[in-house]
């Protein structure tokens, strides 16, 4: 007698599978069932708000660490928050600013960044309404590498 091993199934697809079958009611509902899909459901939004924090976290795999950064909002080096995303630190900073001084009528603000790159550092800046009026806020969002792992290579 030989014996064949059937390999594991996707649990992604074996899910879809339960939930389709479900939907057309052609599978009974018993309450392990109706268990697995409510747990399936809430470990599917735990991913889902996972990834909206972290792009990418949940597609690690042990060849390739993940690269994660934070952003930190600060003036003249000094930490006003660190945040997951970039627009929250730059809502914040912008916030701390219009708390710190009001702004001339006609001026408006912008993050320029350092360079070109997409983890660039970017500082606020103030534009007047003249065509050379621009100002700096000293106010910086800071891209901070979060590391996974030591790497005696590493820059840093």
């Amino acid at each position: 007698m030989t014996s064949t091993t059937v390999p594991n199934p996707d649990p992604t697809t074996v899910i879809a599978d339960i939930r389709r079958r479900a939907a057309a009611g052609t599978l009974p509902l018993t309450v392990q069932i109706l268990q697995l899909l409510g747990a399936s459901m809430e470990t599917e939004a735990r991913l889902a708000a996972a990834e909206a924090i972290f792009p990418g976290i949940t597609h690690l795999t042990d060849e390739k660490p993940a690269a994660l950064a934070v952003f930190r909002a600060e003036r003249r080096n000094i930490p006003y928050g660190t945040f997951t995303t970039r627009e929250a630190a730059r809502t914040f900073a912008e916030a701390r600013l219009v708390r710190r001084r009001t702004l001339p009528a006609g001026v408006t603000t912008g993050w320029v960044p350092d360079s070109g790159d997409e983890d660039a550092c970017e500082d606020l800046v103030m534009f007047g309404p003249g065509p050379d009026d621009e100002g700096t806020t000293s106010i910086r969002i800071t891209v901070l590498p979060v590391r996974v792992d030591f790497d005696p290579d590493a820059e840093g």
